[in-house]
């Protein structure tokens, strides 16, 4: 399976914060049956905000020990954006990380402060990109099925964590993932893992494939996050 939203990068954001733990979340990651991972540490305007080229150069060293321990996972390098004014240009600089260095961009959004994301999704595929929306059951002001629905029209993908497929998130968190699969509304579950989280990926892709049927498991947990990385 292919994870492509995770906090394993040490040093950079929230995720971990030495490489012990990030070892140790690799090693979790490949026990939940993932294969392809893409780390994606925060980019947060004045609390996450390593430039491109540092979060580039943890990557590489993380990514040679990992090869040197000899563990059996593909690694690759992305950022989750936390949308502010002027995401556009920062796009445009380079100071931001496309998934897997392709076309998608990976986007959060403020969760109780309405945020127009359909504008930010426009300008994002304006300049060359292919909005990913991180976690959407956590928008308050975005809970809606129609609005969904239009968001995947526009060329949108939209991802759920697996925490909310297996009620481990609130309530209405996980209300609304569960009415989300139900019309195969989304397009790939993802961990978003933190060292200190538990990753419930496996336990998420068990629940799908009993609910919903292994057609649509593997495709939003292989199928799909292996046409954002890459992988035909």
């Amino acid at each position: 399976m292919t994870d492509i939203h995770t906090h394993v990068l040490p040093l950079v954001d929230d995720g971990s914060e030495n490489f012990e733990n990030s070892f140790f979340m690799i090693e979790e990651a490949i026990k939940q049956g993932v294969k392809n991972l893409i780390c994606t540490p925060h980019y947060r305007r004045g609390v996450y905000a390593c430039s491109a080229d540092e979060v580039r150069s943890v990557f590489n060293d993380f990514k040679a020990q990992v090869k040197e321990k000899g563990y059996d996972i593909n690694l690759y390098l992305g950022r989750e954006i936390t949308v502010h004014k002027g995401v556009g240009e920062k796009f445009e600089s380079g100071q931001f990380l496309p998934l897997a260095d392709g076309k998608f961009v990976l986007l959060e959004f403020p969760y109780d402060i309405e945020t127009d994301i359909d504008e930010i999704c426009y300008r994002v595929r304006m300049i060359g990109y292919y909005p990913v929306i991180a976690h959407i059951e956590r928008y308050s002001y975005f809970r809606s099925v129609e609005m969904v629905e239009q968001l995947r029209k526009n060329g949108v993908v939209v991802t759920v964590n697996a925490a909310s497929v297996v009620k481990k998130s609130y309530p209405e968190e996980n209300k609304f993932t569960k009415q989300l699969l139900k019309k195969r509304l989304v397009d790939v579950v993802a961990s978003d893992y933190h060292f200190n989280r538990v990753n419930y990926f496996k336990h998420a892709y068990d629940k799908v494939k009993s609910k919903y049927g292994k057609d649509y498991a593997d495709l939003i947990f292989e199928l799909n996050p292996n046409q954002i990385i890459g992988i035909k």
